[in-house]
């Protein structure tokens, strides 16, 4: 599996200092990779009608999420607050493991 994220907006964004995440999972731990695929498939990433959203204000951060698992693909816009808790959990556990990678 193949995991994208890209940050936009929020208070005091940078955009130049937010670059793309790209997380290929199968370089990772096997205990990150395997919570990874659980929360994909709880937040039903590939199945779920994508979330409505309410206009954003500039302070509010856009998340893109892009997920390849074999012939499976999907990109998803979530702009904060997140409501659906599955999603939320998912790119928290995605930025967890971008910062842990970076460290």
């Amino acid at each position: 599996m193949k995991i994208e994220l890209s940050v936009d907006g929020g208070l005091a964004s940078f955009p130049g200092l937010r670059r793309p995440v790209t997380l290929e999972c199968d370089r990772l731990p096997a205990d990150r990779r395997a919570r990874l695929a659980q929360l994909v498939e709880q937040a039903r990433f590939f199945s779920a009608a994508a979330p409505a959203s309410a206009p954003a204000s500039p302070d509010c951060r856009t998340y893109t999420v892009a997920i390849e698992d074999g012939s499976r693909a999907r990109t998803l816009k979530l702009v904060e607050p997140i409501g659906d808790a599955a999603l939320r959990e998912l790119v928290d556990e995605i930025r967890d493991c971008a910062r842990a990678l970076r460290a």
